[in-house]
């Protein structure tokens, strides 16, 4: 075997060592959320105490609030979006991420005993609408999804448009799980989040040298939709982060990302809807160790 030839079976080689030891992190990280769920009571939010908890309710979208998901359009609890490019590299072309962003802002879940603040920020999402769909401009210029599922899948393999748009959303009114740290807030009302972003953002504008200073990165002297969005996720964390610093009193509460490492899980589903989904999650990731740890054991075998 010559130099080349060598050089490239090391690298197989270690492809299948970085796919087996990911493939059973990810059964290893996945089988672990199962047990959480699946041990853990779900409580309401009337009765909970703060720590550690488990709620199933519906989503709302906070008053005089509009959350949109960016390349839809359509109002939501929570997002995320990708854009892809398909770019071409010699003979071979591929999807590379353009553009991507997920949802800061906080919403409502009401489990019909109270309502609590869920801050989405580092959850892991299993949302109910997953839609994708293909275009000609970087942007969308048609921002109403038009292949889901299976339709989605089969255009990829047809379509000659150059940008590929990837949403997903949580839908207002459906139902929700959630488990995360559950904890009191003080001194604002549920209502308030969101309006206290809009009158920092207010205030950011009346000093504009520094507004551009902070979020102008391509420095043309006016903040683009990007920007412009590092601006509002940066005034809602300022926001966020008042509110946690305030006094322990009487107040609403919110259910967040907790601060040792547990797992925190929002879903469109239900628990036992969850469970066998993490459950196949799980034995995808056994599959996928037991078939890279025999093909690395093969190739070392046969060097």
């Amino acid at each position: 075997m010559d130099g080349p030839d060598r050089a490239k079976v090391w690298f197989l080689i270690a492809g299948l060592a970085g796919a087996t030891v990911y493939s059973f992190y990810y059964c290893f990280l996945t089988w672990r959320k199962n047990r959480v769920v699946g041990d853990t009571p779900t409580s309401r939010v009337r009765s909970a105490a703060q720590g550690y908890v488990e709620f199933t309710g519906r989503g709302v979208i906070l008053p005089n609030s509009e959350n949109k998901a960016p390349l839809s359009g359509i109002p939501c609890t929570w997002w995320r979006y990708k854009i892809e490019e398909r770019r071409s590299t010699g003979r071979s072309r591929s999807w590379t991420t353009i553009k991507s962003g997920t949802s800061a802002a906080p919403f409502i879940l009401d489990d019909g005993t109270g309502q609590c603040l869920v801050d989405p920020r580092g959850a892991d999402v299993y949302p109910s609408a997953n839609d994708i769909w293909y275009g000609s401009s970087e942007w969308p210029s048609v921002c109403i999804p038009n292949g889901k599922g299976v339709v989605g899948w089969l255009s990829a393999a047809f379509a000659n448009d150059d940008y590929r748009y990837t949403e997903h959303r949580l839908q207002p009114h459906e139902q929700v799980y959630a488990i995360g740290s559950f904890r009191s807030l003080g001194g604002v009302s549920v209502q308030s989040p969101e309006r206290a972003v809009t009158e920092l953002l207010r205030d950011w504008k009346q000093d504009q040298n520094s507004l551009l200073a902070r979020f102008d990165s391509n420095h043309d002297g006016v903040l683009d939709v990007d920007e412009w969005d590092r601006a509002r996720a940066a005034a809602r964390e300022q926001v966020t982060a008042n509110l946690r610093a305030q006094p322990q009193t009487p107040g609403i509460s919110v259910l967040s990302k907790p601060s040792d490492g547990r797992a925190f899980l929002l879903a469109a589903s239900d628990e036992q809807t969850l469970v066998r989904r993490l459950r196949r999650r799980a034995a995808a990731g056994v599959v996928a160790f037991v078939g890279s740890s025999s093909a690395l054991t093969w190739m070392l075998a046969h060097l």
